[in-house]
């Protein structure tokens, strides 16, 4: 009464494969060591934004007790 149903054929494709780059690459490695040096120029940099986007340095003023 009931068959069993038969199964498609498979079809095999091939892929190609992309070497990914490593850290031996020369870009790979001059990339990062910019991103490095960037991320540590920046690390100290006080910055303030506005409405008109970025301003050059940040108005900051030292803790003072109140009546003085």
């Amino acid at each position: 009464m009931c068959s069993t149903p038969k199964m498609p054929a498979v079809q095999t494709t091939t892929t190609q494969e992309v070497a990914a780059p490593t850290y031996a690459d020369a870009s790979v490695s001059k990339t990062s060591t910019n991103t490095r040096n960037k991320t540590a120029a920046l690390a100290g940099r006080d910055t303030r934004t506005s409405a008109r986007g970025l301003s050059d340095s940040a108005t900051t003023q030292k803790k003072e007790l109140l009546g003085e």
